[in-house]
């Protein structure tokens, strides 16, 4: 496993303790929506995490489950729209664009996970264009999915806990 790829990892497992921290704080505090949202979006995170660490679509639940790569990244996009749709009003009102583009960069990882659209694109040469492009934008994806989970975190605390260590909530807009 390279630096980039242990960097994604220990951004997954941020953005991922940052939901549920705020789920866990939050939880008696804030509506139904925005609880569940902080609680899915944790658990969902947790998937991604075990998924990119254990290499589950990759080697595990193909060579051990036999379940085909194709078919575990349909699931996977299926979680992903369930999520999407079930807190399109969460994801409309909180940060929208830093979400827009974290789904782009992860989207595109996806694509560039098949060398057949990187030959296809005329990008293919070798193994590092692969890499380059694949876990490049990854990471970018990571990483603007951690943001927008701690700025959508910090925001919601502001808002249901003004009070409490000087966190005043965001100006309305």
């Amino acid at each position: 496993m390279g630096f980039v790829s242990m960097l994604g990892l220990f951004c997954w497992a941020a953005a991922a303790a940052i939901a549920l921290m705020t789920y866990a704080v939050i939880r008696t505090r804030e509506t139904a929506l925005v609880r569940r949202f902080f609680l899915a979006a944790g658990l969902f995170t947790l998937l991604m995490l075990l998924d990119d660490a254990f290499m589950l679509h990759e080697h595990i639940l193909p060579n051990v489950l036999g379940i085909r790569e194709r078919y575990v990244k349909i699931g996977y996009l299926a979680i992903a729209a369930a999520f999407g749709l079930g807190f399109l009003r969460m994801f409309i009102r909180a940060n929208f664009s830093l979400l827009a583009l974290a789904g782009t960069f992860l989207g595109a990882s996806l694509l560039f996970d098949n060398p057949a659209v990187l030959r296809a694109m005329g990008w293919w040469e070798d193994d590092f264009i692969l890499y380059v492009a694949e876990d490049g934008a990854k990471f970018i994806g990571i990483t603007l999915w951690l943001t927008y989970l701690a700025k959508t975190a910090i925001e919601t605390l502001g808002r249901s806990m003004p009070d409490q260590a000087g966190i005043s909530p965001p100006a309305s807009r």
